[in-house]
């Protein structure tokens, strides 16, 4: 083994000095050539356009499955990958990466006392309803121990579990409140989740068919407030602590009712949006074994794609905004749930990443979630060994440490889109954003997506002039760049690397930034094909860590994302909403519209989503289910679904998720626990060996 990791670390090495020197070669351009491409920026933010909110120093975070949290924090000690990677985010700007802890396995889980391992165990009376009970598995106080290894002052959103309605659930779910905020010292529970993606509830078998947004308001009040007054307001914490509704989709014919402007009429809208500190959702841009159309890196790089698969969750956001609550993109990925060989481990995906956090920013949303699980190569590290191979950080991880320091220290920064229009061979290959501080431009991103191969040794670039009128002095060029698009290791940013060293530290693998003098408001660079630059202006990205106190504690008033001092980051502003009218009127979408991927020359690709009707259950199906009643619940809904309903002309797909709340065998009392939407059961080949759903040829999930 040790030969192995031998050659993979010189390998490593040789990747890093290669792209190193090459960063360096390609920032400075030849004055004498002609430009390739012209960009512009306006100078103020107030000229620019889909600027972003100002962007919390946790804004580009991580979202961890429940049952898979001991793989990233350790148990007796703590895993020391993990809190060397998020701890560099952290310097950066001033606050760790957000962590939100929830997911499917969340709705399974109840805590109990008497649990002594850090693991999950069986619940050995679980009478709960569901594919996966409600109530399948215990932790124990030692499960808060290890989530309170990670960096001090880690912002966490914390899943609750919904799904429970014994008899006691509203004592248990009180308890896990209670519970979470007493046994944490060195993290900061910042936001609430009650339940995971309601929407699919009934699919999973948690509750009957007929049960609506309208219930799950009730459902979802009864508890906020029951939590606000027993745990939150002892704490002297506010009332709007809690995210709903954390769905899986909005964009189908179920999912509609799950909409912004249609919870505003439930029971989450009670006091006018007290308990509301901002909207949570969830998306995956490809789903394996759901989405219809094979993947590649080339199209993933098409930005086109992504700009349209995320328009139904944009005019989400843009409903938000109208509510005066943030919007949090909770959990998000490339490819759900475990990513995909030759793309998610690749340079590819880290580029993707990059422009994902930054598109994003301008389409109004708060905070961005990528779910991580120690077996997925969409991970940005992986945090123990799987099949022998020891745990290292992958391609992905430079996407936020180059956000990060984007964002930088200051708590100032807001996002703007920039029109770019190149070469006809770089259509939707080529995106840019500005980035301003305190409302004046202080650096441009362009990130160039055309696919390259790291063993080619010719890759094209294109010279590039960026006019910025006014300035003078000297730019400073930031690069993100690998041998090739396909590459999976020896990345480096801003010339450092994160690999070299054992524990993640960063590590100069060449000069930080490339200088280059402003002549007459141009700057001329160049940009290789597949890499990204980043031109900053007053000073090099990075080069100020210094924290503006005043300035985050201020933008912490006003957000859940945590800040320099404050723990809940909702005390400035009023809880109650802006409005709860006025929203853009929400259109029937097409079938090319639900997830939206186009493909090249005009078509569209469509992903089949799985249904989420249920099988035809008898008249009695719904009997006993009262609100007032939570143990009478009757279940005829606990066995997986045999095959999707096909697309329906008149409404679309019902779910673009597969069955993944139930179905999959856990190792859980492994020190590694797996997600329960991991895309196989069989831990022992590596789940992302395996494709999602593999039972040949049908879509029933797995089941051991």
């Amino acid at each position: 083994m040790g030969s192995v990791q031998g050659v993979r670390k010189r390998e490593q090495t040789i990747e890093i000095l290669r792209t190193a020197a090459l960063a360096s070669a390609l920032a400075l351009a030849s004055t004498a050539l002609a430009a390739d491409l012209t960009i512009s920026a306006p100078t103020n933010a107030q000229d620019a356009g889909s600027l972003s909110v100002i962007l919390a120093p946790s804004y580009a975070g991580m979202g961890i499955e429940p049952s898979n949290l001991l793989s990233f924090t350790g148990t007796t000690s703590r895993n020391e990958l993990t809190y060397q990677l998020l701890a560099n985010l952290g310097n950066y700007t001033g606050k760790p990466s957000h962590i939100r802890l929830g997911g499917n396995s969340g709705d399974n889980m109840l805590y109990n006392a008497n649990v002594n391992s850090y693991t999950l165990i069986d619940n050995p009376n679980s009478s709960g309803q569901g594919g996966v009970a409600t109530d399948a598995y215990y932790y124990g106080p030692n499960y808060y121990k290890a989530l309170d290894m990670l960096p001090k002052g880690t912002p966490i959103t914390y899943g609750l579990n919904l799904a429970y309605t014994g008899s006691d659930a509203f004592d248990r779910i009180v308890e896990q409140a209670k519970i979470t905020f007493s046994s944490l010292q060195n993290v900061e529970i910042v936001g609430l989740e009650i339940g995971n993606e309601p929407d699919l509830f009934f699919v999973n078998g948690y509750r009957p068919q007929s049960w609506t947004s309208a219930d799950y308001g009730v459902e979802w009040s009864q508890r906020a407030a029951a939590i606000y007054n027993e745990v939150l307001k002892p704490l002297n914490l506010p009332s709007n602590f809690f995210e709903p509704a954390a769905t899986a989709t909005t964009a189908t014919d179920h999912g509609h009712q799950f909409r912004i402007s249609n919870l505003v009429d439930t029971e989450v809208a009670t006091g006018n949006g007290i308990y509301v500190a901002g909207w949570n959702q969830h998306d995956y841009y490809y789903y394996v074994n759901v989405s219809t159309y094979t993947l590649t890196a080339d199209l993933l790089l098409d930005f086109s794609t992504t700009r349209s698969q995320l328009s139904e969750w944009s005019r989400q956001a843009q409903q938000a905004a109208v509510t005066g609550k943030p919007y949090y993109l909770r959990e998000m990925g490339s490819v759900g749930p475990g990513g995909l060989p030759g793309i998610s481990e690749t340079f590819a995906n880290t580029l993707w990443t990059f422009n994902f956090f930054l598109y994003a920013a301008t389409q109004q949303m708060s905070s961005v979630q990528m779910h991580l699980t120690d077996v997925s190569l969409g991970s940005p590290w992986q945090p123990i060994t799987v099949d022998g191979v020891a745990p290292h950080v992958r391609s992905s991880y430079y996407a936020y440490a180059a956000m990060a320091q984007i964002i930088g220290a200051k708590c100032n920064t807001r996002i703007a889109s920039i029109d770019v229009s190149g070469p006809s061979s770089y259509n939707n290959r080529l995106t840019a954003y500005g980035s301003y501080q305190n409302n004046r431009l202080n650096a441009i991103v362009l990130i160039n997506s055309q696919t390259t191969q790291s063993t080619s040794s010719n890759k094209p670039s294109l010279a590039v002039d960026f006019q910025v009128p006014g300035f003078t002095g000297t730019a400073y060029v930031s690069t993100l760049i690998a041998s090739g698009t396909d590459s999976t290791r020896g990345t480096t940013w801003n010339g450092m690397s994160y690999e070299q060293s054992s524990n993640g530290a960063a590590t100069r693998s060449g000069p930080a930034v490339q200088q280059v003098q402003i002549n007459n408001g141009v700057v001329s660079v160049n940009i290789r094909d597949g890499s990204a630059i980043v031109v900053a202006f007053g000073s090099a990205l990075g080069s100020d860590t210094t924290v503006d106190d005043k300035a985050c504690n201020a933008l912490a008033a006003t957000s859940s994302e945590g800040g320099a001092t404050s723990t809940d980051g909702t005390t400035g502003a009023a809880p109650t909403f802006k409005a709860t009218n006025g929203f853009r009127s929400d259109q029937v979408l097409t079938k090319e519209q639900i997830i939206g991927v186009a493909a090249g020359g005009g078509a569209f690709i469509i992903i089949a989503l799985i249904s989420i009707i249920a099988l035809c259950v008898g008249a009695n199906g719904d009997e006993g289910y009262t609100y007032g009643n939570l143990g009478g619940y009757k279940s005829g809904y606990a066995r997986p679904y045999d095959s999707p309903k096909p697309y329906r002309e008149s409404g679309g797909f019902d779910s673009p998720r597969t069955y993944a709340g139930s179905g999959y065998d856990s190792p859980r009392r492994k020190d590694y626990p797996i997600e329960m939407e991991a895309p196989s059961p069989r831990f022992a080949n590596a789940a992302r060996h395996q494709s999602d759903n593999a039972s040949a040829g049908s879509r029933r999930p797995l089941i051991a």
